[in-house]
């Protein structure tokens, strides 16, 4: 994951005024909710209180992440403040903070939540690398110093995988999907917004699922299930309705997801933990093709130097 494409100079500030971390958090919800006008300060600071109940922010190593989940911001938010003095968060560690990175998630992007936040951890470790980062003295400094910093000696992979999937809208009806679904000859197929972000997945489980619930239920009494036409006529009551309005149909969370800079270990390591044989590739959220475990090990085979 390329973590300076999802950073914004102008929601990068670098040498917070905060001396305690309550100032702090004040500090970056201010800075988000000036660009965000749909969320408040004190919503956003409610929110984080709330979630904060389940845990520190702190991870130690001197980073912490606030972070909240929102529908008052319609893409994944981040605030980055830099402390060169250090702020007392009560680290499990017992370090001062010097870098909070804010996030305000809405829900239908908890998988690319999930990997900015490993994203981050990775580059921290990193030794010299939050020492260039606090030297930064603007936002488009620091941005530069995160971009520079994390090609640095890696291998980078744009995958191209069988092609660009099919992909469906929210608003699609039953019937175009399960037309496309069948045309496609696949097993399920992506649901992306109108700015082309991934919101989820239907499959054809999920169709026959659908089918076979209604059905079931349309039977006045226990028996054999009647032949395929009963089937059909259960859809049939779906045909019209977009597949966001069906309960169950379409998945927001489950399938996996890989970023298009990714190396190839990267993504065979998501692939095994999944247990999972193919993946979506993105650009931050932006849907941007397939990859296959298959391909990833052709990858993987043409990474490893020569005897």
């Amino acid at each position: 994951m390329r973590l300076s494409s999802l950073l914004n100079p102008k929601l990068v500030k670098c040498g917070l005024a905060a001396t305690t971390k309550e100032e702090a958090l004040a500090e970056v919800a201010r800075i988000l909710s000036a660009a965000e006008p749909s969320l408040t300060e004190p919503e956003l600071l409610a929110a984080l209180a709330e979630r904060e109940k389940l845990g520190p922010f702190s991870m130690g190593k001197g980073i912490a992440f606030p972070h909240a989940r929102t529908e008052k911001v319609k893409d994944f938010s981040i605030v980055l403040g830099t402390s060169p003095g250090g702020l007392d968060f009560r680290a499990p560690d017992g370090h001062k903070v010097h870098i909070v990175i804010l996030f305000a998630i809405p829900k239908k992007h908890s998988n690319l939540y999930l990997h900015t936040l490993a994203a981050f951890l990775n580059f921290f470790t990193v030794e010299g690398h939050m020492k260039r980062v606090l030297e930064a003295k603007s936002g488009e400094e620091l941005i530069a110093a995160i971009d520079t910093l994390s090609v640095r000696g890696r291998e980078t992979v744009v995958p191209q995988g069988p092609g660009f999937p099919t992909a469906l809208t929210p608003q699609t009806t039953v019937t175009k999907a399960l037309e496309t679904l069948s045309a496609a000859r696949g097993e399920s197929l992506p649901v992306l917004d109108g700015e082309g972000n991934l919101v989820g997945e239907l499959t054809s489980a999920a169709i026959l699922q659908l089918a076979l619930r209604d059905h079931l239920l349309a039977l006045s009494a226990p028996g054999v299930l009647s032949p395929g036409p009963s089937l059909e006529k259960a859809l049939r009551q779906h045909a019209d309705s977009p597949v966001h309005t069906v309960p169950g149909l379409v998945a927001t969370n489950g399938f996996r997801t890989v970023q298009e800079d990714d190396t190839p270990l990267q993504m065979a390591a998501a692939l095994a933990q999944a247990g999972r044989t193919s993946a979506y590739v993105l650009r931050g959220t932006k849907l941007v093709g397939t990859i296959t475990a298959a391909e990833v090990l052709r990858r993987l085979g043409a990474a490893r130097p020569a005897p």
